[in-house]
């Protein structure tokens, strides 16, 4: 049921055309750094990130109980470090039972993309001393085991990037886009696949195709790194044009989706629509959905992120799924234009 709500998170798995536009580097096991580590000394690295996680997430959410914050950015606040400190858990247990420490690699991945969103947190709010203290030294290590598996990891304390090095692939920090490439994009393959690209304002990018969804950043020189997969940007008309810096592969996004995709352009919601609410969806799966003054959205939904925009006409596109909004007291209300299922949000 979860996956008939609002954002329609569609079915995620490996797909043909992810290989075709942003190629992992090979699940077998061919990154730098698979005849370098021991698995012996993998485990170790996961194993102090893993004990790091767990103090950090007892201490961040007694620093919650004591802060000032409202009851909403406490709920928020509270979820993205509970979800990173699961992640990091499963990590751990996947990696203990099995024996080759590479197909561990996507289960990395995830705990990269749990820990971008409590890292914007603290990046954006001020806590005590000994809290970013104790945070700068775990994103450290959590970028280290991305850094392990070749993978991009997350931005700040220094960090200059790991993921994919040599052979052209390319690392680097992640920075802000310009203004132009920063939204939704759409895009077609070189087999026929759909594509939609989200250049988020703080660098972080996802890419949607054929419901296959991976992460990735954007960095300096205008070039997007998704799974080590580098590409140079460049401004095309009201869209970008995206060419792969080892095949050369080129394909050219608008801001206005096809083909059952969607459509419309990115535009500023009204200000009763901003900020983060709370729902339930149909399967009873708790939502948390984050409507940014850019117009770019986030959904949680049941642990899991969908990424989506605001369109003019007061409508929400995630992840294809259309929605119009309506106003409430204290909150929103959205209601599908495909199946006309309605959600009510508070705030």
């Amino acid at each position: 049921m979860m996956k008939r709500n609002l954002v329609s998170i569609f079915v995620i798995g490996l797909v043909a055309g992810l290989f075709t536009v942003f190629s992992a580097i090979d699940a077998n096991g061919q990154g730098r750094y698979v005849g370098q580590y021991s698995r012996a000394r993998v485990d170790q690295i996961i194993r102090e990130m893993e004990n790091a996680a767990d103090e950090f997430r007892r201490d961040f959410r007694n620093e919650l109980d004591r802060s000032n914050l409202s009851g909403g950015q406490k709920r928020t606040y509270r979820n993205q470090v509970d979800n990173f400190e699961n992640e990091t858990d499963r990590l751990r247990s996947n990696f203990d039972r099995d024996n080759n420490w590479w197909r561990s690699r996507n289960q990395v991945q995830r705990v990269v993309n749990a820990a971008a969103p409590l890292n914007n947190t603290m990046n954006s709010i001020a806590f005590r001393r000994n809290i970013e203290r104790q945070w700068n030294r775990l994103r450290r290590e959590v970028n280290q085991v991305a850094d392990t598996f070749d993978l991009p990891g997350i931005a700040g304390g220094g960090w200059q990037g790991g993921g994919g090095g040599g052979g052209g692939w390319g690392g680097g920090q992640t920075v802000n886009p310009p203004n132009w490439a920063d939204g939704t994009f759409y895009g077609t393959g070189p087999r026929g696949e759909q594509i939609t690209l989200t250049i988020n304002p703080n660098g972080n990018v996802t890419a949607n195709i054929n419901g296959s969804v991976s992460y990735g950043r954007f960095t300096r020189g205008n070039y997007i790194n998704i799974n080590g997969a580098v590409a140079r940007v460049t401004r095309q008309g009201n869209g970008i044009l995206t060419q792969r810096t080892d095949t050369g592969e080129r394909i050219a996004y608008t801001r206005t989706g096809g083909g059952g995709w969607g459509g419309g352009n990115q535009a500023s919601p009204p200000s009763w629509a901003r900020g983060t609410f709370y729902g339930t969806g149909p399967g009873g799966e708790r939502i948390t959905l984050t409507i940014q003054n850019n117009g770019s959205i986030t959904a949680n939904i049941g642990g899991g992120m969908s990424y989506g925009y605001w369109m003019n006409g007061n409508m929400i596109n995630i992840d294809g799924a259309i929605a119009s909004v309506a106003r409430l007291r204290n909150g929103i209300s959205t209601r599908r234009n495909d199946t006309g299922e309605v959600i009510n949000y508070r705030r």
